[in-house]
């Protein structure tokens, strides 16, 4: 009876917003339910799942019933096998609709998700946060399973939200067989879209895609993009990049900057890059003497710091 008592009395605190004396917070995190969070999150060992299965069978609000999925989504995290998510996959099958949508955001925190049934059904809703939250746990199921649907939504959705979760999925999932359906997205008005698609394909075949990722450092108007097109060229380029990257790298520190960008800089990748594949290239050369000296004030104290230790090895 005692680890059910602890259940049911984290599952309560869980749903306090207010602070231990019952006063108004100014941040959720400093909330009695904010904290109880964080402490099911710390629930590792098996035995609890079975402990949460008991209260479940216990109580019939909803509200008690999600945070009893929230921690089987946990421990699903920490325990071997699925045990955990088995359990989720049962209850929330045999609840009505309306309980399931409350539930459902819980799936997103499992790793990986045995059944993907009730997902593609729902990956068809007309309600977005619906059809989000059983996009994005498509990408923790079987790609084998999803792949098919996943690809038929990123060929037919034109929402920017849908796309949005269709290809962190798709990253999820490590669905490589996607690579050629991203490149028509790379002509999206939407900064996120084009640099996403940049990154899973730098991820999945990025020797492949090399003259894609020099178009975008070349021409693109952002500097997202481009930060993950250098990324993507100084992880798979070649010296036919070399002159590419010195132009841009050089565009860089030709001004002092104002933004930052953590916790490696598109000019980071850039001078990777250079080092890697260009070191004994008398422009290179040149360059790097340059940005030590006369460019020197340009680069961040970050920047500065990583050069510096860079050029010593």
């Amino acid at each position: 009876m005692e680890h059910i008592d602890y259940i049911q009395d984290l599952v309560y605190r869980m749903s306090v917003k207010t602070d231990e004396h019952g006063q108004a917070v100014r941040s959720s995190g400093d909330s009695v339910g904010w904290k109880a969070r964080k402490e099911a999150q710390q629930l590792k060992e098996e035995h609890w799942i079975d402990i949460v299965d008991t209260v479940w069978t216990q109580t019939t609000h909803v509200d008690d019933r999600k945070h009893l999925f929230f921690i089987w989504s946990h421990l699903s995290r920490h325990t071997q096998g699925t045990r955990a998510v088995d359990k989720m996959l049962l209850y929330f099958q045999s609840i009505p609709p309306r309980e399931q949508m409350m539930l459902l955001h819980t799936f997103t925190y499992v790793p990986f998700v045995p059944d993907a049934t009730p997902f593609l059904s729902l990956s068809y809703a007309k309600k977005a946060s619906v059809r989000h939250n059983a996009i994005e746990i498509l990408g923790h199921c079987d790609r084998e399973v999803v792949g098919e649907r996943l690809i038929e939504l990123l060929s037919i959705s034109k929402n920017h939200l849908d796309l949005f979760y269709i290809l962190l999925a798709i990253q999820d999932a490590n669905l490589y067989i996607a690579a050629p359906y991203l490149v028509p997205h790379l002509r999206s008005n939407k900064v996120d879209i084009r640099a996403l698609c940049i990154h899973i394909l730098s991820a999945f075949d990025g020797k492949h895609y090399l003259s894609i990722f020099e178009h975008h450092l070349a021409k693109d108007l952002s500097s997202s993009v481009k930060w993950n097109a250098m990324q993507a060229i100084a992880k798979h380029g070649t010296p036919s990049q070399v002159k590419l990257v010195l132009k841009r790298v050089k565009s860089i520190v030709s001004r002092p900057r104002a933004s930052r960008q953590h916790p490696t800089s598109e000019l980071m990748y850039g001078i990777s890059f250079l080092h890697r594949v260009a070191s004994d290239d008398p422009d290179v050369v040149k360059w790097l003497q340059e940005i030590r000296t006369t460019k020197y004030d340009n680069l961040f104290d970050y920047e500065q710091k990583w050069l510096n230790e860079l050029l010593l090895e």
